[in-house]
């Protein structure tokens, strides 16, 4: 089978293959998923699956359409051994880096750093209030403007403060060691600016092998309190002077319309 180890020379011999071996993809309809495909090939095998985003991958499957990826005409005979690593392979939804090095490749370049813009938004935070007389409960609410903060990419948002940060993509490989019970086991490398940088230590990626950081701080990228969608959302003009309460006594039965307050504070 393939062998676990590779390195960077070898990763460049093999440039092109994943590209023609994704272009020989079987066409198969929306009724193929899920079912068996003849196959008259002896002893254990892995057949070429790809999917549309190029990637290819070698599965002990006989299904024509698998997890996304549709069934070719390659195959790898395996030995006992291979075929445990093979389904370790799949279990973990791991591709092999030397068959998909023009995928990677092309994700890599199309990954350029871009801004993000840091902007406010305001709304009215409803604060429920509740009184009781006698066997009645009555509940009203105030509320208060409160501001919250995202980000953006468009630099003509109507809400920025000014803050901006450079966001940049780094990327994850992983390798697979027997430990000392025999069994396979991932290892995950440190996040790299180029998977090549590795060196061949590491031979596989899972499809969601990058991620984004600030370029600055290294910082994964979190949205705070996330992106401007509340209907309640009112302009900084609408704000009393001292940001105090703004509306008052609503009142509803909370025996009446229990709903209500669902609605408001969601």
């Amino acid at each position: 089978m393939r062998n676990l180890k590779i390195n960077i020379d070898k990763m460049i011999r093999l440039r092109g293959v994943a590209f023609v071996l994704a272009a020989t993809t079987l066409t198969v309809g929306l009724s193929g998923c899920g079912k068996k495909a003849e196959c008259d090939i002896k002893g254990s095998h892995a057949h070429l699956y790809t999917n549309e985003s190029g990637y290819v991958r070698y599965i002990d499957k006989e299904y024509l359409s698998y997890e996304g990826y549709e069934r070719q005409d390659d195959y790898v005979n395996l030995s006992k051994d291979e075929v445990e690593l093979c389904r370790f392979e799949d279990k973990k939804d791991l591709l092999r880096i030397d068959e998909n090095i023009e995928v990677i490749e092309a994700i890599q370049n199309q990954n350029q750093d871009y801004i993000e813009y840091r902007y406010a938004y305001t709304y009215l935070m409803p604060i429920p209030h509740y009184i009781r007389t006698g066997k009645t409960s009555t509940m009203y609410f105030t509320y208060i403007p409160t501001t919250h903060y995202s980000w953006t990419s468009d630099p003509n948002h109507s809400r920025l403060t000014g803050e901006q940060r450079r966001c940049h993509h780094v990327y994850q490989a992983y390798n697979v060691v027997v430990d000392e019970n025999g069994k396979y086991v991932l290892v995950p490398s440190e996040f790299v600016d180029n998977i090549f940088d590795l060196n061949g230590e590491y031979t596989y990626i899972k499809e969601d092998f990058c991620k984004v950081i600030d370029a600055e701080y290294g910082y994964d990228l979190d949205y705070e309190d996330g992106v401007e969608d509340d209907p309640s959302l009112i302009q900084d003009d609408e704000l009393t002077d001292n940001n105090d309460v703004t509306q008052s006594n609503t009142e509803y039965s909370s025996l009446e319309k229990p709903k209500k307050l669902v609605k408001i504070l969601t």
